[in-house]
C-alpha cells in the first residue's frame, strides 16, 4: 500500500511540473479568449443577431460548434464524430465499453493535434532562431556612439525588427521597424524588408531615399491590409549630426543635454505600402540635429508605448519619457532596464500583448 502510495504521489509531481496558478488564469484567461475569437472570426454569422436572445445563442453556439469540426481534416472530423456517437450510445445505454471506447477515440485525436501543434512550434523555434540571427548579435562600440537595444517579442516570433550597418567609415544607419499584425506572417515580412536594408545600406542613400526604395521593393509583394512602419537614423560622425526620417513609426525621443529636454522628432511620412511611390516621396521629410555629448536618441515601437496595464490605461509616451528623466544621464543598458523596470510593473505582468523594441543610442 506504502509502495503504491509513493507511485501515485510521484505521478502527480510529474503531471503538475511547471504547473502554477499564472498557467492555469492564462488558460482560463487569454488562451481562452484568443480560441474563441479565432473561431468567431472564421464563423458565418450573417443572420444570426436578427433572431431572438434564446434562439440567438443556441444559433451562435452552433454554428460556432460547426466552425470547429471545419478546422479539423476530414478524417480526424470523420473519427471525432465516431467518437461523439460511441459517448452517447454509452451514456444512453449505461454500458462502460462505448464510453471506454469513445475516451481512446478522443485521446487518440488529441495525441495528433498535440503533434501537430508539437512539430508547428518546432518550426516556429528554427524560424525565431533565423530571425534573430538576422539582428546584431553585438551591439558594438560605433565611434562617438554608446548603443544598448531590447527585442521582445509577444509570440515566438514577430514582426518587430531593427538593424545597424555601417555606410563607410564615418557613416552609421541605423533601422526599427513594425510589420502590421503579429506572428509568422509578420516575421516573414521582418525578415525581408532588414535584408533588403542591409542591401541597401551600402549606397549613399539619404534617409528618405532609403524609405523611398524600400516601399518601392516591398509595397507591392505585401498583401491587402498589410504595411510597415520604420524609422531610419543617419549618423554622420565627422560632423557629429544624426538625420531622421520615419515612415509612420513611433516619434524617436531625443534628449538634449545642453537644453536638459525630452522632445519627439516628427519628421513627415507615410507607412511603408500605403501608397506608391511618387506620393509616398511626397509626403517623406528628414530632420537633422546637431549632436553634443551625452545627447541621446531613443527609437521604440508601439509595443512600449500601447502596452496596457490592468486598468485599461496604455503606459504611453508618457510612461516613456519619465521613464527617461530618471536614468538618461546613466549608461545606455541602464536606461534600457530602467524602461523595463517600469513598464512590466506598470503592466503587472511579464508578458506584453504586442512586440517590443528599443534601440537606445548615447553620444559621448
Amino acid at each position: 500500500m506504502k509502495k503504491r502510495w509513493e507511485r501515485l504521489k510521484q505521478f502527480y509531481y510529474l503531471y503538475t511540473s511547471g504547473l502554477s496558478r499564472k498557467e492555469i488564469e492564462q488558460l482560463l484567461g487569454k488562451d481562452a479568449r484568443e480560441a474563441f475569437a479565432y473561431l468567431k472570426n472564421k464563423t458565418d454569422l450573417q443572420g444570426v443577431r436578427r433572431k431572438r436572445r434564446g434562439v440567438r445563442v443556441i444559433r451562435f453556439g452552433r454554428k460556432v460548434f460547426v466552425t470547429f469540426l471545419m478546422q479539423l481534416k476530414p478524417a480526424r472530423r470523420l473519427v471525432y464524430g465516431i467518437g461523439v456517437v460511441l459517448f452517447l450510445v454509452g451514456l444512453f445505454s449505461g454500458q462502460h465499453s462505448p464510453l471506454i471506447l469513445s475516451f481512446l477515440v478522443m485521446n487518440f485525436l488529441l495525441a495528433l493535434e498535440l503533434v501537430d501543434k508539437l512539430t508547428t512550434r518546432d518550426e516556429l523555434e528554427i524560424a525565431r532562431d533565423i530571425q534573430l540571427s538576422l539582428q546584431p548579435e553585438t551591439i558594438p562600440e560605433y565611434g562617438m556612439l554608446s548603443i544598448a537595444t531590447f527585442y521582445k517579442p509577444a509570440k515566438l516570433v514577430g514582426g518587430d525588427f531593427f538593424d545597424l550597418a555601417e555606410a563607410g567609415q564615418d557613416w552609421l544607419i541605423g533601422i526599427i521597424g513594425d510589420v502590421s499584425g503579429k506572428g509568422i506572417s509578420a516575421a516573414l515580412y521582418a525578415a525581408y524588408i532588414q535584408s533588403m536594408f542591409q542591401s541597401l545600406s551600402t549606397t549613399s542613400l539619404s534617409p528618405s531615399d532609403l524609405l523611398q526604395s524600400l516601399n518601392g521593393l516591398i509595397s507591392k509583394r505585401l498583401k491587402d491590409g498589410h504595411f510597415i512602419t520604420a524609422a531610419i537614423v543617419m549618423f554622420n560622425f565627422t560632423e557629429r549630426s544624426v538625420t531622421v526620417a520615419r515612415a509612420g513609426h513611433n516619434w524617436p525621443l531625443y534628449y538634449s543635454a545642453e537644453a536638459n529636454t525630452i522632445s519627439e522628432l516628427k519628421p513627415k511620412g507615410l507607412s511603408i505600402g500605403m501608397v506608391e511611390n511618387e506620393q509616398f516621396a511626397n509626403c517623406m521629410e528628414e530632420q537633422k540635429i546637431d549632436l553634443k555629448s551625452g545627447d541621446f536618441l531613443l527609437l521604440y515601437s508601439d509595443g512600449i508605448t500601447e502596452a496596457v496595464g490592468p486598468d485599461r490605461r496604455m503606459f504611453d509616451i508618457s510612461g516613456l519619457k519619465t521613464a527617461l528623466c530618471e536614468s538618461v544621464h546613466e549608461p545606455c543598458e541602464t536606461i534600457i532596464g530602467r524602461i523595463n523596470a517600469r513598464l512590466f510593473e506598470f503592466v503587472k505582468s511579464d508578458e506584453l500583448q504586442d512586440d517590443a523594441t528599443m534601440v537606445a543610442i548615447k553620444i559621448k
